[in-house]
């Protein structure tokens, strides 16, 4: 056993530092990993944190009140520009083109002549039917001496009444026939006339249809024409807002060619029905355009004022707006400021209906600067 023992002695030891030198590794790995051991600091740094972190300075800011105040309501709607007259001129006449007069964008004034036909046909049918007409004139004018003779004839008795109604009847189919002659050589007169085709009102050609040379037939189209000034703008009015549409309604409205523009007008044509298909009512307003800025074909966007609602205002310089979001600096009741986001409405001069993200008492940062953002104190 002794033998045993003395043997084993230097083995035990070995052991035993080995596990002493493992576990003082581990406990310094725990330390350093877990914030066991305590940090070094600096005699300054920690005398910094010991002192208390004042506040920051509060930011000067310009503030107003949220009010209330009556507001337009407005129904945003789209629509037309359209000429408020308009024709496509027809030829109304067989013939070969001559002469086309006009070319588009051309002023012209009603009973212009836009286009001439052949009219060598026309001529010869109107001399022929002008030349009837005048031997049906005279022989009218003999019919009637005929029927005075026979009328002093009848009196004397030398004719007997038989004879006499027989020449009156003669009278009467004459004085038809020339009749008839008489249309005959309008009518001639009136085709001779339409080989000059005419503009039939004041306007701007909006285009030309037809080249010389051309054969027309009496609905071939020769040109259109519109009238620029006023000129009328179609809207649809959805069915659920027909109750504020009427007569006399001031509309206002952008187009795209003008950006921020804004043309104004009254609603003076309202349809009797609504269209089944798309449930809505198409209502016309006449719009003055003596610059002729705006032309037949533009795609508007409208506003129509229905009426006032009192609602919360702000001023305008109150708001921030961004690409995608409308932005704006509340003051709580402890002068902290909070950035809110805001649902607007329609401006009036310098100050806009809010329609959530405020309430009427509150204050707002007008103007912001840099640095006001949320969580500042302003004073």
């Amino acid at each position: 056993m002794w033998r045993v023992g003395f043997l084993d002695a230097p083995r035990g030891r070995a052991y035993a530092k080995t596990r002493m030198q493992r576990s003082l590794l581990v406990w310094l790995s725990v330390g350093l990993l877990g914030g066991g051991l305590p940090a070094c600091k600096r005699p300054d740094e920690a005398a910094a944190a010991e002192r208390p972190r004042e506040a920051a300075p509060p930011v000067r800011a310009k503030t107003a009140s949220v009010g209330l105040r009556p507001m337009p309501q407005y129904l945003t709607v789209t629509g037309s520009v359209r000429a408020s007259r308009e024709s496509h001129i027809a030829a109304d006449a067989d013939g070969k083109v001559l002469q086309a007069l006009v070319e588009r964008g051309q002023p012209v004034r009603r009973g212009q002549v836009v286009a001439t036909l052949d009219a060598r046909g026309a001529a010869l049918s109107e001399t022929a039917a002008s030349a009837q007409a005048k031997l049906a004139l005279a022989q009218l004018e003999q019919a009637k001496r005929e029927c005075d003779r026979v009328k002093h004839l009848l009196d004397t008795g030398a004719i007997s009444q038989a004879e006499f109604d027989r020449q009156t009847s003669a009278c009467t189919t004459q004085r038809w026939s020339a009749a008839a002659a008489e249309a005959q050589q309008q009518t001639a007169t009136k085709l001779l006339g339409d080989t000059r085709i005419r503009a039939p009102f004041d306007g701007i050609i909006g285009e030309r249809m037809v080249n010389v040379g051309q054969y027309v037939e009496p609905s071939t189209r020769i040109a259109s024409v519109y009238q620029p000034d006023p000129l009328r703008l179609a809207l649809t009015i959805p069915e659920s807002d027909l109750a504020y549409v009427k007569e006399g309604l001031p509309v206002t409205f952008t187009v795209a060619a003008f950006g921020d523009t804004r043309f104004t007008g009254l609603v003076k044509f309202i349809s009797p029905n609504v269209r089944e298909a798309s449930r809505d009512l198409v209502v016309e307003a006449i719009v003055p355009n003596p610059e002729r800025r705006l032309r037949p074909g533009m795609f508007a966007l409208a506003r129509l004022q229905l009426g006032e609602k009192v609602r919360p205002v702000i001023p305008v310089g109150a708001v921030v707006r961004d690409d995608t979001e409308t932005r704006i600096f509340v003051v709580g009741t402890d002068r902290v400021v909070q950035e809110r986001l805001a649902q607007l409405g329609d401006e009036l001069g310098d100050v806009v209906a809010v329609l959530g993200g405020v309430a009427p008492g509150e204050d707002v940062v007008v103007h912001p600067t840099a640095e006001v953002r949320d969580g500042v104190r302003v004073e």
